[in-house]
């Protein structure tokens, strides 16, 4: 009985040991397809960045031309409007005290396209081109 006893414990051992390694393994396999579909996501966000052509982005955009935004339609969660012949997705939280109806543009800056408010200078809020 003894005999039976030890010999069950170390094969019950044995199980427990392989039990743990595979579940071990399902989690760093579970962790390395976490990062490597947040590597995919980021990678196609970067893909997806368009720029406007310079020509065309002198002509319709830039602190000189004003327009309001007056329709956002959400899509994916996302505040999404047009305007200068593009669609737009707003990326940041939209500030306090904004209005679809306040006077804004669109410059370029630091390698990204933001919105500015002529009503709430110093204050921008990034946009995407879609």
């Amino acid at each position: 009985m003894k005999r039976f006893l030890v010999v069950g414990g170390v094969c019950g051992a044995f199980l427990l040991s392989g039990a743990i390694t595979a579940l071990a393994q399902d989690e760093h396999r579970d962790e390395h397809h976490d990062d490597a579909r947040q590597e995919e996501h980021h990678d196609a966000h970067v893909a997806e960045r368009k720029r406007i052509d310079d020509a065309h982005f002198r002509a319709h955009f830039g602190h000189d031309h004003h327009f309001a935004i007056r329709h956002v339609t959400i899509v994916g969660g996302r505040p999404h409007f047009a305007y200068g012949g593009y669609n737009f997705e707003i990326v940041d939280a939209w500030p306090h005290g904004w209005a679809y109806t306040d006077n804004c543009y669109i410059d370029f800056v630091d390698g990204g396209y933001f919105l500015f408010d002529l009503a709430h200078p110093g204050v921008r809020i990034s946009i995407t081109v879609l």
